[in-house]
Protein backbone atom coordinates (compact mmCIF):
# COMPACT_ATOMS: atom_id res chain seq x y z
CA UNK A 1 0.00 0.00 0.00
CA UNK A 2 1.22 3.43 -0.89
CA UNK A 3 1.33 6.70 0.76
CA UNK A 4 -1.65 8.63 0.42
CA UNK A 5 -1.46 12.22 -0.81
CA UNK A 6 -4.86 14.56 0.38
CA UNK A 7 -4.34 16.70 -2.82
CA UNK A 8 -4.70 13.65 -5.23
CA UNK A 9 -8.21 12.45 -6.71
CA UNK A 10 -9.58 9.27 -5.92
CA UNK A 11 -12.96 7.69 -7.00
CA UNK A 12 -15.14 7.93 -3.42
CA UNK A 13 -17.40 4.45 -3.41
CA UNK A 14 -19.54 5.58 -0.61
CA UNK A 15 -20.59 8.58 -2.54
CA UNK A 16 -20.90 7.43 -5.68
CA UNK A 17 -23.90 5.82 -7.80
CA UNK A 18 -21.89 3.01 -10.08
CA UNK A 19 -18.01 3.13 -9.67
CA UNK A 20 -17.54 6.46 -7.35
CA UNK A 21 -15.80 8.63 -10.26
CA UNK A 22 -18.12 11.52 -10.47
CA UNK A 23 -18.25 11.51 -7.32
CA UNK A 24 -14.41 11.79 -6.80
CA UNK A 25 -14.24 14.61 -9.06
CA UNK A 26 -16.93 16.39 -7.58
CA UNK A 27 -14.99 16.10 -4.09
CA UNK A 28 -11.99 17.03 -5.94
CA UNK A 29 -13.01 20.00 -7.59
CA UNK A 30 -15.42 21.17 -4.99
CA UNK A 31 -18.29 20.73 -7.35
CA UNK A 32 -21.44 18.53 -6.82
CA UNK A 33 -20.88 15.23 -8.27
CA UNK A 34 -24.84 15.19 -9.59
CA UNK A 35 -23.88 18.14 -11.88
CA UNK A 36 -20.85 15.88 -12.97
CA UNK A 37 -23.17 13.15 -13.55
CA UNK A 38 -25.40 15.21 -15.16
CA UNK A 39 -22.87 16.82 -17.80
CA UNK A 40 -21.72 13.37 -18.30
CA UNK A 41 -24.94 12.34 -19.37
CA UNK A 42 -25.86 14.68 -21.83
CA UNK A 43 -22.17 14.72 -23.31
CA UNK A 44 -22.85 11.00 -23.61
CA UNK A 45 -26.45 11.83 -25.32
CA UNK A 46 -25.46 14.32 -27.65
CA UNK A 47 -22.13 14.34 -28.45
CA UNK A 48 -20.56 10.59 -28.41
CA UNK A 49 -19.72 7.96 -26.33
CA UNK A 50 -16.62 9.77 -25.20
CA UNK A 51 -17.24 10.22 -21.66
CA UNK A 52 -18.38 6.21 -20.90
CA UNK A 53 -14.62 5.69 -21.90
CA UNK A 54 -13.23 8.39 -19.58
CA UNK A 55 -15.58 7.30 -16.75
CA UNK A 56 -14.29 3.56 -17.85
CA UNK A 57 -10.71 4.37 -17.68
CA UNK A 58 -11.01 6.74 -14.62
CA UNK A 59 -12.72 3.79 -12.80
CA UNK A 60 -9.69 1.41 -13.54
CA UNK A 61 -7.21 4.21 -12.89
CA UNK A 62 -8.25 5.92 -9.64
CA UNK A 63 -7.81 4.38 -6.38
CA UNK A 64 -10.19 4.38 -4.19
CA UNK A 65 -10.39 6.85 -1.12
CA UNK A 66 -8.97 5.41 1.77
CA UNK A 67 -10.65 5.98 5.17
CA UNK A 68 -7.80 7.78 7.10
CA UNK A 69 -7.00 9.90 4.11
CA UNK A 70 -7.89 13.26 6.89
CA UNK A 71 -7.51 13.29 10.77
CA UNK A 72 -10.46 15.20 10.93
CA UNK A 73 -12.99 17.08 9.66
CA UNK A 74 -10.86 20.59 9.66
CA UNK A 75 -8.18 18.76 7.49
CA UNK A 76 -10.65 17.61 4.93
CA UNK A 77 -12.29 21.08 4.74
CA UNK A 78 -8.74 22.75 4.48
CA UNK A 79 -7.68 20.24 1.55
CA UNK A 80 -10.89 20.90 -0.48
CA UNK A 81 -10.34 24.79 0.24
CA UNK A 82 -6.51 24.45 -1.44
CA UNK A 83 -7.83 22.40 -4.03
CA UNK A 84 -10.25 24.69 -5.21
CA UNK A 85 -9.23 27.65 -4.40
CA UNK A 86 -5.16 28.14 -3.57
CA UNK A 87 -4.94 31.82 -3.52
CA UNK A 88 -6.92 32.50 -0.65
CA UNK A 89 -5.10 29.46 0.77
CA UNK A 90 -1.68 30.92 0.17
CA UNK A 91 -3.59 34.30 1.34
CA UNK A 92 -4.33 33.31 4.10
CA UNK A 93 -1.53 31.22 5.18
CA UNK A 94 0.52 34.14 4.65
CA UNK A 95 -1.52 36.73 6.58
CA UNK A 96 -1.20 33.79 9.51
CA UNK A 97 2.38 33.29 9.60
CA UNK A 98 2.60 37.16 9.80
CA UNK A 99 0.50 37.21 12.72
CA UNK A 100 2.96 34.69 14.24
CA UNK A 101 6.04 36.47 13.07
CA UNK A 102 4.64 39.69 14.77
CA UNK A 103 3.74 37.66 18.15
CA UNK A 104 7.41 35.95 17.95
CA UNK A 105 9.19 39.22 18.15
CA UNK A 106 7.18 40.47 20.61
CA UNK A 107 8.17 37.78 22.60
CA UNK A 108 11.58 38.15 21.27
CA UNK A 109 11.59 42.20 21.97
CA UNK A 110 10.01 41.44 25.79
CA UNK A 111 12.51 38.37 26.31
CA UNK A 112 15.96 40.40 25.53
CA UNK A 113 14.36 43.44 27.96
CA UNK A 114 16.25 44.83 30.71
CA UNK A 115 12.12 44.63 32.32
CA UNK A 116 12.33 40.87 31.87
CA UNK A 117 16.04 40.28 33.28
CA UNK A 118 14.50 42.60 36.25
CA UNK A 119 11.49 40.33 37.01
CA UNK A 120 13.66 37.51 36.48
CA UNK A 121 15.83 38.50 39.10
CA UNK A 122 12.85 39.58 41.47
CA UNK A 123 11.20 36.27 40.92
CA UNK A 124 14.84 34.56 41.50
CA UNK A 125 14.76 36.87 45.04
CA UNK A 126 11.65 35.60 45.93
CA UNK A 127 12.07 31.95 45.42
CA UNK A 128 15.34 31.93 47.52
CA UNK A 129 14.06 34.38 50.30
CA UNK A 130 10.72 31.67 50.45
Amino acid sequence: MGRFSPNKIYKNRRAGRICGVCAGLGEYFGIDPNIIRVTAILLTIFGSGFPIVVYLVLCWLLEPKPDFLYENPKEDAFWREARTRPDYTRVDLTRRFRDIEKRAQAVEAYVTSKQFRLNKELNDLDRQGA
